[in-house]
């Protein structure tokens, strides 16, 4: 009886931890609108979220304001963060329709650049971790320029 008691505490226990292990971040995934937003946003989806750093070099004059650069699992990601919501939509339509173009500068992207608006931000994302897209799209609504690397 005794030996019983222990394999189904040693049974629930060992389910309990794999629910929590394939659950992610455990979280909801909120609006971002913000550095802060979106970084919260990628946590809850079950990412580690490295360091945010301004965006002085690479991109630096994509958009009239730096940007920052941070990584979620190792994917890196550029956020924009404008004064105004209508900067901010001034700003995307600058934006060709395959990301390529952003007013009079082309960019060669390393992958299919996927650009996500939501209020006064700006997100790039220019990879393929379907995690990171399913997240965006979750957190930021429908890309609105590039497409998806699998061309859905």
């Amino acid at each position: 009886m005794l030996r019983r008691f222990f394999i189904t505490v040693i049974a629930l226990s060992a389910f309990s931890i794999m629910s929590v292990a394939c659950a992610g971040g455990g979280g909801d995934i909120e609006p971002a609108d913000s550095y802060e937003s979106l970084s919260a946003a990628l946590e809850a989806a079950g990412m580690k979220v490295g360091e945010q750093v301004e965006n002085n070099f690479l991109f630096a004059g994509l958009f009239t304001v730096p940007g920052i650069e941070m990584t979620a699992s190792g994917q890196d990601i550029l956020a924009f963060e404008f004064a105004t919501e209508e900067e901010a939509a001034g700003q995307a339509a600058l934006v060709s329709p395959d990301g390529y173009g952003i007013g009079l500068k082309y960019i060669n992207w390393v992958d299919t650049p996927q650009f996500f608006l939501n209020g006064k931000m700006i997100v790039v994302y220019d990879g393929s971790q379907s995690l990171v897209t399913d997240t965006l799209i979750t957190a930021m609504g429908e890309r609105f320029a590039g497409e998806s690397p699998d061309g859905a």
